[in-house]
């Protein structure tokens, strides 16, 4: 249990009581009586002893920890949403401490029972500013909690999925929380002009005397004054402690993308140096090791310069697959000068934070490659009408693409009406190699389906051919703006996209390695072998021909 995991679990705890008191404001549009009633099933839980004592434990973590960021971050440089976020944080406190002491405390002390009658009247009726200042502080609760919840769902890969509607509902609530909370307060105006109503509704809820009341107002008075103190005092401090660090020892990291050194104070981490130092730098979640959008490169750091990551930041290293040299940048701190290079553009967004391999640095993997290629489709389409190629090509790649992933296959790009995948991967080469041949076949045995359907369509049959190969590539992100993409390169690529257009000198649907044979340990003995020599590749190479891969291909 980190410090960030009981900070988030306060929040949802909070979070959850001010859904529930949103859900029954909402019923106030109905009627006071169902609102009444709702409240029994919504908030009553909240307010017993229990109830009470959870939500003063979840708000004095909550709070402390806020308060704890504060004092030890090296920068307050933070994007407006975090200071949005953050102000409407400390400023909850004050806004609520009326209705909690009100309610909340008086029951305790004095054995107060309010109801929404009392506390609508209250503000409504009484001190009409009050009610205002209500809207105000479920606005605010609400804004805080929402903005938290996105910027912690943000990076889960099935958010964007359901964004939108949790937007809608995010909007939706608090519009019916407030008019139900206006529509109860008028028609509590209009109880209350009978004065019976108004001593009726006073002994329901054992009003304490005028005594208690004042005696609630000075003690809510003295936790606000108490609260503002706290509030200044952990600035000072801060401010404080920051003179203190920059008069010890500091260590300077080489920003290698600007060229800049950048000065850290002890304890400090490289995203907080960075953003001191204004320097762009990628941080999707903020610095709270939600993502991994911050990470940088170090480049031949000396022994022990950094301490060994913690148990937030390993499990996003291990997930990536990521190297010992590279480190999240708001988990880093430097221990000796060290040179970095960050390895995600400044502006990366979230749905870019999704994609595990986006922006990957190169490295060597060993994969199995597949080309595959219709043939004579440049003739058909030249008959065609432009809609109508469109179509047949997407029939064509929904087949392919079902098939190939089904295989345990990753497409890798489209090239006209070519298709490039590759399979396996560092722990898996054998089996990839063995799901490349599944995929060739089931890739044949759905293009003769298509045949079938479309053969009204189409003046002739749709051939395939297919090359694989299986042997060391090289993975990383290639391209310029948008165009940008992980992919792989060399030989191996090379050599697979030569088999695919040698299919067509030797009349067969398929033409894969000796090299992916063995990795699959697949008998071939009854398919017919050659040794063809492969333009730009020294030497030549024995392949195995599969005439109709649906035939040959026996598993």
């Amino acid at each position: 249990m980190t410090r960030r995991t009981v900070h988030l679990a306060a929040g949802l705890t909070l979070f959850t009581y001010i859904t529930g008191h949103l859900i029954n404001h909402s019923f106030g549009i109905i009627s006071l009586d169902a609102l009444e009633a709702a409240r029994w099933y919504l908030t009553t839980p909240w307010t017993s002893v229990y109830g009470i004592a959870i939500l003063t434990v979840a708000i004095l973590v909550h709070l402390g920890s806020a308060l704890w960021v504060i004092y030890s971050r090296r920068t307050l440089k933070m994007p407006t949403w975090q200071w949005f976020q953050l102000g409407l944080g400390l400023t909850i406190p004050l806004l609520v401490a009326d209705h909690a002491f009100g309610t909340a405390y008086a029951r305790l002390v004095f054995g107060l029972e309010p109801n929404y009658a009392y506390v609508l009247a209250s503000n409504w009726h009484f001190d009409p500013i009050k009610a205002w200042m209500k809207i105000l502080l479920l606005c605010a609760a609400w804004g805080h909690g929402s903005v938290g919840i996105h910027h912690w769902l943000k990076v889960k890969p099935w958010y964007p999925r359901w964004s939108m509607q949790l937007y809608m509902l995010a909007l939706l609530l608090p519009v019916l929380a407030i008019s139900g909370f206006v529509s109860a307060g008028l028609e509590v105006l209009r109880l209350a002009q009978d004065p019976s109503w108004l001593f009726g509704m006073i002994q329901a809820i054992k009003f304490p005397g005028n005594d208690a009341v004042r005696h609630v107002y000075e003690v809510r008075d003295l936790w606000m004054y108490g609260y503002v103190a706290v509030v200044v005092a952990v600035f000072i401090l801060r401010y404080i402690r920051q003179l203190v660090l920059r008069q010890r020892s500091m260590v300077r990291v080489l920003h290698e993308t600007s060229g800049r050194r950048v000065v850290i104070e002890e304890g400090a981490t490289l995203l907080e140096a960075l953003k001191q130092a204004d320097i762009p730098h990628a941080s999707v979640c903020g610095g709270r090791a939600r993502c991994s959008t911050c990470r940088v490169r170090l480049i031949n750091p000396p022994e022990d310069a950094c301490e060994v990551p913690n148990d937030e930041e390993a499990r996003i290293l291990r997930k990536l697959g990521l190297p010992p040299n590279v480190r999240l940048a708001c988990q880093l701190r430097p221990k000796k000068n060290v040179v970095c290079e960050p390895l995600l553009p400044p502006d990366v967004t979230a749905a870019e934070a999704l994609k595990p391999g986006q922006f990957t640095m190169g490295h060597e993997v060993e994969l199995t490659v597949m080309f595959a290629d219709l043939r004579g489709f440049t003739t058909l389409s030249e008959k065609k009408l432009p809609f109508d190629v469109v179509y047949l090509l997407n029939q064509y790649f929904e087949a392919m693409g079902k098939v190939i992933e089904e295989n345990g296959g990753k497409i890798d790009k489209y090239i006209g009406d070519g298709i490039m995948a590759t399979f396996g991967g560092k722990d898996n080469i054998a089996e990839g190699a063995m799901n490349a041949l599944r995929a060739a076949r089931g890739m044949t045995e759905q293009l003769n389906e298509m045949n079938e359907r479309l053969a009204n369509d189409l003046s002739e049959p749709l051939r395939l051919g297919i090359g694989l190969h299986t042997g060391p590539v090289i993975r990383g992100t290639m391209g310029y703006g948008d165009a940008t993409q992980v992919t792989v390169i060399g030989d191996t690529v090379n050599t697979a996209s030569r088999l695919e257009g040698e299919t067509k000198v030797h009349g067969v649907q398929l033409l894969f390695s000796e090299a992916l044979r063995q990795q699959a340990g697949f008998d071939a003995s009854e398919l017919p072998t050659t040794v063809i020599k492969v333009r730009g590749r020294a030497g030549s190479m024995t392949v195995y021909k599969a005439e109709q891969v649906a035939d040959c291909l026996t598993f």
